[in-house]
């Protein structure tokens, strides 16, 4: 049954009457141009921004976050340099404004966003099946499932049974009994909201009990996070019914839906 798509249709209503950009003063100033996310620099919970300088002369730049669009915009940091670090919990989109005095750029920079890939794309995880593995493929293009128990299928996670209850299990977590995994690592989300925990931290588990309703993190072995939707369990598996994959490496942040 799915039970995921009543909250994604509640907060589209929620946020139905937030604006496309930012609400600021406007003026005379070029726009700023070529803001980008520095992806060499940008790690864990921190955004590096970087735009090109203007031709003219400013005090410094204004820089807004949204976690949404259309959303809520935020101010949260002005600078005189041309980069800028956001410390974050969330993705999220970025404009910018420079400002000289009271005088403004007439219009905003080009909007960019670290928001991860997103499907809603059922799959059935059984335990007792050739669907037993997963796997996600690379630049969130989407997931397969697969026979965890064979060599061929490289599995990022497979599912088990364990004391009667339903668990996640991390690609190479028993290979003896299933080859061909990945080293991953597994995290449910629960009060971590929007940011998987940092690397090496003792969170990351090789096995996470599963219930309705879960979010599960997943720490790929190629310097990428991404986290699944658990929406239903089964005597005999599970259903996920959406995944995020951040594209970013090294960025543990996901997406306010």
């Amino acid at each position: 049954m799915r039970k995921y798509f009543t909250t994604v249709v509640a907060l589209a209503v929620a946020i139905a009457g937030c604006s496309n950009d930012p609400s600021a003063p406007s003026g005379t100033l070029p726009n700023v141009q070529n803001l980008d996310i520095d992806e060499t620099a940008s790690k864990g919970d921190s955004v590096v921004l970087v735009w090109d300088a203007l031709e003219v002369d400013v005090t410094g730049y204004n820089i807004y976050f949204a976690t949404t669009v259309p959303g809520s915009w935020g101010q949260p940091g002005v600078t005189a340099d041309t980069t800028w670090t956001h410390i974050v919990t969330s993705t999220g989109f970025y404009e910018i404004k420079a400002y000289e005095g009271t005088n403004y750029s007439s219009g905003f920079s080009n909007r960019v966003d670290t928001r991860a890939e997103s499907s809603i794309l059922e799959r059935e995880l059984r335990t007792d099946s050739t669907t037993n593995g997963l796997t996600f493929y690379d630049e969130g293009t989407g997931w397969g499932l697969g026979c965890a128990d064979s060599a061929g299928f490289n599995q990022d996670i497979y599912i088990g049974i364990a004391n009667s209850k339903i668990y996640i299990y991390s690609g190479n977590h028993n290979p003896s009994q299933y080859p061909g995994g990945n080293d991953t690592k597994l995290c449910l989300r629960g009060t971590h909201g929007h940011v998987a925990p940092s690397h090496g931290s003792s969170d990351w588990v090789d096995s996470v009990q599963v219930t309705d309703f879960n979010w599960v993190f997943v720490q790929l072995d190629n310097d990428h996070y991404v986290e699944f939707y658990v929406d239903s369990v089964f005597t005999n598996g599970a259903d996920l019914l959406s995944f995020e994959y951040q594209l970013i490496d090294y960025l543990r942040l996901f997406n306010v839906l």
